[in-house]
């Protein structure tokens, strides 16, 4: 069974993801035991970001370390258990209470 760097690579469409997990040294950590569910943004989703950003997230590790680690969770959570709104108030959202370190 594939893991979740495979996955996305295979997918061809989260190579922005994958490069920014290499630049963060994630590769092992999700390759490692699991398993992980990653709430990841395809390549799409990422070319919507404000100029910069991405590359501003790759020269700044701890940064995109941070923002990487927020979007797993360790365990799987299938589509089902998750909830869709179309307003995130990210100035109230909590942090997940899972963490990969």
């Amino acid at each position: 069974m594939a893991d979740i760097v495979d996955t996305a690579v295979a997918a061809g469409t989260f190579k922005t993801l994958v490069a920014a997990v290499t630049a963060a040294k994630l590769v092992d950590t999700l390759k490692g035991k699991g398993p992980f569910t990653v709430f990841a943004p395809n390549d799409e989703a990422f070319a919507k970001l404000p100029k910069g950003t991405v590359d501003g997230l790759l020269k700044d590790i701890p940064k995109l370390t941070a923002v990487l680690t927020y979007h797993v969770v360790a365990g799987k959570v299938p589509a089902s258990g998750c909830s869709t709104t179309s307003k995130t108030n990210n100035a109230t959202r909590s942090r997940p209470k899972s963490r990969l370190f």
